[in-house]
C-alpha cells in the first residue's frame, strides 16, 4: 500500500519524522480503537490509522482546511483501498462548493472566514514535519512535486515561525493554481441562468451573475431581488442583450429615442463611438419621480451623470420621436425603453417603430421596451398583447428569437398598485384602476438588402 501511495502521490505518504517516532494523531483522526478490552478489562492502547486513512486525512487538511468526518474517513479509506484513483478523490475535493468558498477567502475574493485560522494551523501542523507539508501541499495543489527553490523559500519561512496556513494562501493564490484548477474544474460554479432576450420582465434574470454585475455597474439602483424593479430590468436588459449579440463595439453609433437622461445613455458612452440621446423633455415629464424630461439635461449632461463618462460621445437633442432628423441608415443601434406607448397611442407608436427603423443601419438592431398588458381592461399607456405583436411586425425587421410571453405565468407576484404605493418593491408588474401590465423588451435585427439579380 505505502508504495502503491508513493507512486500516485509522488512523495512517501508516512512522512520521515513519523518513520523515527510515534505520530500524534490528526484531531479526530490517525487512530483506530478495537471494540473488545484485553482479559484483565483494560483498554488497549490505540494502534496507528491504516496508511490510506491518513491520507485522507491529509488530503483533506490540505484542500478543504479540516479533517474529514468519521464516515468520510472510512468511506473513502475504503475506495482507495479497494483501487479507487487518488486523483477522483482530490479532484471530487476540488470541485466542492466548500473548496469554492474556501479558495475565494484564500485568494482575498472574499471577507468571510470559511474557516478559524487558528483551528486550520492547528491541523495543518499535524501534517508532518515542514518538508513533508510544503511537499504534500504542492502535489495536491499545483499537481507536481515542489521545485528546489519553492522548497527550500517555504521551509525557510516556516522554520522563522511562518504559518503553514499563509504557505496553502500562497499557492491557491497563484496564476500555476488558476490554471490548474480551471483544467480540472473548467466550469466550476456556473449554475443554470436565463439568458433570454426577447421576454416579458424576468425576475429569473436576479439569478444570473453576469446579468447583475451589469445592474450594479449602472450605479443608480440595488441589485438585491428585494429590489428588483422593472425599470432596472429594461436598463440592464438592454446592456445583456448589447453585449451577448456583440454589438457593442468602439465605433458603434447608438440612438436613443425618448430617452429622458437615463443611466444606459452614460454607460454606453463609455464603451461605444457614439451616442445620441433624444426626447422632447416635456414640462409634464419635469414633475416625474425620476424627473426624465428636465430639459436641464441639454446643457448640463454631465451633471446627470451617475459615474464619470466619455462626455465627447454623449449629445443630448431635443427631437419628437416619430420624426427622427436624421438620414436614412445612420445608426448600428436604435433604442427606445418604455417610451413609445407615450407618443399617441398604438399609431403614434408605430409611427416611431417605422422611423427608428428608417434611420437604423441594414444589419444594424433595434431595442425595444414598453408596456404589455397582463390582464383587465385597454388603458392608454399601456398595450393589449396583441398590439405589441403589431409593433414588432414591422417591414424589414426580424426578431432575434420568439418573445417569451408566459414569464408572468411561471411566478406568483404581487401587482403593485400605481394609486397606493408605486414605490413598493419588488415591482415587476404593476396595477392602474383594473388593469395589471409589465414590460416587455424585444431585439430586432434589420434586414440587409436583398441582392441584386443578375440576369444570363
Amino acid at each position: 500500500m505505502a508504495s502503491w501511495l508513493k507512486r500516485i502521490l509522488g512523495v512517501d505518504p508516512v512522512p520521515p519524522d513519523r518513520k523515527r517516532r510515534r505520530p500524534n494523531p490528526l484531531p479526530n483522526a490517525g487512530t483506530v480503537r478495537r471494540a473488545s478490552t484485553d482479559s484483565a478489562g483494560a483498554t488497549p492502547a490505540p494502534t496507528r490509522a491504516p496508511i490510506a486513512a491518513r491520507v485522507v486525512d491529509t488530503v483533506f487538511w490540505i484542500v478543504l482546511g479540516r479533517p474529514p468526518s468519521e464516515q468520510e474517513r472510512r468511506d473513502r479509506a475504503q475506495a482507495l483501498e479497494s483501487g479507487q484513483p487518488f486523483d477522483q478523490l482530490l479532484h471530487a475535493l476540488l470541485a466542492s462548493p466548500e473548496f469554492r468558498l474556501l479558495f475565494d477567502w484564500y485568494a482575498g475574493r472574499s471577507d468571510r472566514q470559511a474557516r478559524k485560522p487558528a483551528d486550520v494551523e492547528h491541523g495543518l501542523r499535524e501534517v508532518g514535519d515542514d518538508g513533508f507539508f510544503v511537499q504534500i501541499a504542492y502535489t495536491y495543489l499545483l499537481g507536481r512535486p515542489a521545485d528546489q527553490v519553492g522548497l527550500a523559500y517555504y521551509c525557510s519561512r516556516l522554520a522563522d515561525d511562518g504559518r503553514r496556513l499563509q504557505v496553502l494562501m500562497a499557492l491557491v493564490s497563484s496564476d500555476e493554481f488558476e490554471r490548474r484548477f480551471r483544467e480540472v474544474c473548467p466550469d466550476i460554479g456556473v449554475l443554470p441562468r436565463d439568458v433570454q432576450l426577447c421576454e416579458l420582465a424576468n425576475p429569473a434574470k436576479w439569478d444570473n451573475p453576469e446579468w447583475t454585475a451589469l445592474l450594479a455597474s449602472l450605479n443608480t439602483m440595488p441589485a438585491d431581488k428585494l429590489s428588483m424593479h422593472r425599470k432596472g430590468y429594461e436598463f440592464t436588459q438592454l446592456l445583456f442583450g448589447l453585449t451577448r449579440l456583440g454589438k457593442l463595439t468602439p465605433d458603434a453609433r447608438v440612438l436613443s429615442v425618448g430617452a429622458g437622461h437615463e443611466a444606459p445613455l452614460y454607460w454606453l458612452a463609455n464603451r461605444v463611438g457614439l451616442v445620441v440621446a433624444t426626447d422632447m423633455y416635456d414640462t409634464i415629464w419635469k414633475e416625474a419621480w425620476a424627473a426624465e424630461g428636465d430639459d436641464r439635461v441639454l446643457k448640463r449632461p454631465e451633471a446627470y451623470a451617475p459615474f464619470p463618462y466619455q462626455t465627447d460621445r454623449l449629445v443630448f437633442l431635443k427631437m419628437d420621436g416619430r420624426q427622427l432628423a436624421f438620414c436614412d441608415a445612420s445608426f448600428d443601434i436604435v433604442y427606445s425603453l418604455s417610451s413609445i406607448e407615450h407618443f399617441g397611442g398604438l399609431a403614434g407608436a408605430v409611427a416611431a417603430m417605422d422611423d427608428m427603423a428608417r434611420v437604423l443601419k441594414p444589419g444594424g438592431l433595434l431595442v425595444l421596451a414598453t408596456e404589455y398588458c397582463l390582464s383587465g381592461p385597454p388603458h392608454h399607456e399601456a398595450f393589449q398583447p396583441h398590439e405589441v405583436r403589431q409593433l414588432l411586425d414591422r417591414p424589414g425587421l426580424q426578431l432575434v428569437e420568439p418573445v417569451d410571453e408566459r414569464v408572468h405565468r411561471r411566478y406568483e407576484m404581487a401587482a403593485v398598485d400605481l394609486q397606493k404605493n408605486p414605490f413598493q418593491t419588488p415591482h415587476m408588474a404593476v396595477r392602474d384602476g383594473g388593469t395589471v401590465f409589465t414590460s416587455v423588451v424585444a431585439f430586432l435585427n434589420k434586414s440587409q438588402p436583398a441582392a441584386p439579380s443578375v440576369s444570363v
